[in-house]
């Protein structure tokens, strides 16, 4: 006879253990989601990391992300709080695989966490997808230029410009990179008063002249050296003459202008201290048989000192000289016969004028001693200038051939008398007149 065994301890009121373990398993969820509750947190401005973009750039495309759709605003992370507060916003992965590019080129978002991503909830954006724009690739070589802003200090010019490059190359979107038309090097010049050296970021600019954004381009340099030459300036004037004969009975006026009358200069100090005034030769001016005013054109440019240049913005070199013409007046005048001086009369002589003939119908003598004619010619302004009183007749001996038979100066001659006038007129009627030269005991 078997005797029947004991049963475990542990099997006794089985029900009554299983009810306590479930419980205990309730006890312990309540637990759990009173001190570790399921909470959302949020971050901020994710940035998304596009995946194999080489399909699009292999294919000779490139590609431009549409309003800024690679950052998503706001991502919401769902979790225990024991998880999500462990989670910073550098665990937060968004990524868009362009294997997935649809029709429309967008690029589905996807977000994750680097961090605790399978005990998560959720993790949700506020933006699905990245919008792209692809479009051909285009590559071009710009010339670089260097301009300058500001202005230097007072009493200097810029002068020459230079980088250390004079080319770029420029790829990107066909749009963008077909709108560029100038690429340049700036350099802020206020108030300098010397030569600059200096790097300069590289601006790209449209027809209108608006700078292009460069963050969808490739520049094989975004910046280059530059120096910027700049030298002392200086005042100085033009100065011009003419050469020729105006017409019979014209005159130059002996006005010359010339517009403008002063131009400004560069250079080195040294050289610019020299410099007085541009000169224009008297051929570049010629009023031969000239009956008005001339002018004429002039090529300054030609005439300036070595190492010098133009200073001022615009101006081409280009002045206009002009040179007065008028017709000859004529003003008469008289004298009488004991107004006349003689002078260079041999010592030991005396000198006798015997009569005067002014040859234009009037003659004079120590008997009849009628007044005389001299008629000026000259410009009406030098005319107006004369006066009898200054007209001081002279009769000069030493024009004279006194040679003779060797017997001595003595003896009757003719000769003509000489007057004082003003520059620029001259006598139209010879005055001659008739000596005789006496020794003194005669």
């Amino acid at each position: 006879m078997v005797k029947d065994r004991k049963k475990p301890a542990i099997l006794n009121n089985i029900g009554l253990k299983i009810f306590a373990l479930v419980t205990a398993a309730i006890m312990w969820l309540l637990v759990t989601t009173i001190n570790d509750p399921v909470v959302t947190s949020q971050f901020d401005n994710i940035p998304v990391k596009l995946l194999n973009t080489n399909i699009i750039t292999e294919a000779g495309k490139v590609y431009t992300v549409l309003d800024n759709t690679d950052v998503v605003p706001v991502v919401k992370v769902t979790g225990a709080r024991s998880i999500v507060d462990s989670i910073d916003k550098d665990n937060i992965v968004a990524t868009a695989d362009v294997k997935n590019l649809s029709e429309l080129e967008t690029v589905d978002i996807v977000l994750s966490s680097n961090k605790y991503n399978g005990k998560l909830e959720s993790i949700r954006g506020s933006l699905e997808a990245v919008r792209l724009n692809i479009e051909d690739r285009k590559d071009t070589i710009l010339t670089l230029r260097v301009s300058t802003s500001g202005e230097p200090g007072a009493g200097y010019v810029v002068r020459e410009s230079a980088a250390d490059q004079n080319q770029i190359r420029v790829s990107g979107p066909e749009s963008v990179v077909s709108s560029i038309v100038s690429a340049a090097a700036i350099v802020d010049v206020s108030g300098a008063s010397g030569t600059i050296t200096t790097a300069a970021d590289v601006v790209l600019r449209d027809a209108e002249g608006t700078a292009v954004d460069p963050s969808n381009l490739t520049m094989n340099i975004s910046s280059v050296r530059v120096t910027v030459t700049i030298l002392p300036t200086r005042e100085v004037p033009v100065a011009a003459s003419v050469s020729g004969t105006p017409a019979s009975g014209y005159a130059a006026t002996r006005e010359i202008t010339v517009e403008p009358a002063s131009v400004v200069i560069a250079g080195k100090g040294s050289v610019l201290s020299g410099i007085s005034s541009i000169a224009i030769p008297a051929e570049e001016l010629d009023i031969s048989g000239a009956s008005d005013t001339v002018s004429r054109t002039v090529d300054l440019s030609k005439y300036l000192p070595e190492n010098t240049s133009f200073a001022e913005a615009g101006f081409d070199g280009k002045v206009t000289v002009t040179a007065g013409v008028e017709p000859l007046s004529h003003r008469t005048l008289e004298f009488a016969l004991n107004e006349v001086r003689a002078v260079n009369v041999p010592e030991g002589y005396r000198l006798e004028i015997v009569s005067l003939d002014d040859n234009l119908g009037h003659t004079a003598s120590p008997l009849l001693d009628s007044p005389l004619q001299l008629t000026v010619s000259g410009l009406s302004a030098d005319l107006a200038a004369l006066s009898e009183t200054e007209l001081d007749p002279v009769f000069d001996v030493s024009q004279l051939d006194l040679s003779g038979d060797g017997t001595g100066p003595a003896g009757s001659y003719i000769g003509g008398l000489r007057f004082t006038l003003p520059e620029y007129t001259s006598a139209v009627n010879p005055v001659t007149a008739v000596v005789r030269i006496r020794k003194n005991e005669e």
